[in-house]
């Protein structure tokens, strides 16, 4: 996705938390060491769930660069956890997730969080360029134990600033301090932390199900997994609006962790296999518009000409109705749509406003969906109802 794109992932959440319990936040720092924060990791008490690992964003080269700034004193950047509120001393990462991966899967390769843990790309200590953990060894002793040399032991002492919050009661306050930190750097999709807060069988599967190159990926011009999430974050929005979208009241946020906390909770009670056929459902709706569309077409706005951007708002209208068209009507009428599309999006003034700036509120979610099923209707001879939000009072 283009750096544009990027930048303003999560501009439609963010006005959406705030930290108005801040005055009964507590927070404090540790110092820990590399070799406390890996057995805190191998203990499972800093959670790096393994379904993540296919996203690992860093390269060997910049996981290599923070190994020689450790060993060398340079100070790194902190990592930010919370105190996991469901089980005592166990703890959410909220900020330094890669940092800590790149760490753990250095120092113990039962971690397989780099394509190969050996360093590459020093400039300062690059005498250890090639080099893994276990080649920092010392000398061999008479005895025939490998003595364990400076630069390992260095590594496993040297400190990393760890700053803990706890004392929160609404998760609210924890997608506001992400959406703070992250300010102006690479911007992480609210979904890696929407992972971390709601996890469970539903979880894994969104992560599970957006592993393989899908359609959406296409899409987003992706060669890959979406390593920010971006592409299970989509996923997720289709089921919620699918499943819940009556209880929609204004505020993604929420109402995105919700569909989690319920789906996980009635994973083995019915949910699964309704996941699975909405996803299903989801996959059948993008390959179509692509049938239809270029892939740089599919979820951009017709006004005179294309728009290059990725539209979230204007792609979730699309991919819902296109994967309710029976086939008989969609072979039937398909080679219309594409200029009937063109017309209304570059007249329909209200559909134009409900896909762009605060198209998160319940009068454009409904006004984007309801003019979109008309124009499915229209093109395709359906009678198409269904309106996943309610109609506002």
């Amino acid at each position: 996705m283009s750096d544009a794109e990027e930048s303003d992932w999560n501009e439609e959440l963010e006005d959406e938390v705030s930290v108005s319990e801040a005055r009964s936040l507590v927070v404090f720092s540790r110092d820990w060491t590399v070799e406390t924060i890996v057995r805190q990791i191998e203990r499972g008490n800093i959670d790096l769930n393994p379904k993540f690992q296919r996203r690992n964003a860093w390269t060997d080269e910049k996981r290599s660069k923070l190994i020689e700034s450790l060993l060398i004193g340079v100070p790194v950047p902190e990592i930010v956890l919370a105190e996991d509120q469901s089980r005592k001393g166990a703890f959410l990462v909220i900020d330094g997730k890669q940092r800590l991966l790149a760490v753990a899967g250095f120092l113990e390769s039962k971690f397989e969080f780099w394509k190969v843990p050996k360093l590459r790309g020093l400039k300062t200590r690059g005498e250890l360029n090639g080099k893994s953990f276990a080649e920092f060894a010392g000398p061999q002793s008479n005895s025939g134990e490998v003595a364990e040399s400076e630069d390992q032991r260095g590594l496993r002492n040297a400190d990393i600033r760890c700053t803990i919050i706890s004392n929160y009661s609404d998760v609210g306050v924890l997608y506001d301090i992400f959406y703070r930190l992250n300010a102006g750097s690479v911007p992480l999709s609210s979904q890696e932390l929407r992972q971390v807060l709601n996890r469970g069988m539903f979880a894994d599967f969104i992560i599970g199900a957006t592993n393989q190159v899908l359609p959406l990926h296409d899409v987003m011009r992706l060669s890959e997994p979406d390593a920010r999430l971006r592409d299970a974050e989509i996923l997720l929005r289709y089921i919620a609006f699918s499943k819940y979208g009556e209880l929609y009241d204004g505020n993604l946020t929420p109402f995105l962790d919700a569909t989690m906390a319920r789906v996980n909770k009635g994973w083995d009670s019915g949910l699964k296999s309704e996941a699975e056929e909405l996803f299903i459902q989801f996959n059948k709706g993008t390959a179509r518009l692509l049938e239809l569309f270029p892939p740089n077409k599919v979820g951009r706005k017709f006004v005179k000409d294309w728009e290059t951007r990725f539209n979230r708002a204007l792609f979730e209208v699309q991919v819902y109705y296109f994967a309710r068209i029976t086939d008989r009507k969609f072979n039937a009428h398909k080679e219309k749509f594409v200029s009937a599309f063109q017309s209304f999006c570059s007249t329909d003034r209200a559909f134009q406003d409900s896909i762009e700036t605060t198209t998160k509120t319940k009068e454009r979610y409904f006004t984007r969906f309801d003019l979109f099923r008309q124009l499915i209707n229209a093109t395709f001879k359906t009678a198409i109802n269904d309106v996943p939000v309610p109609k506002p009072e």
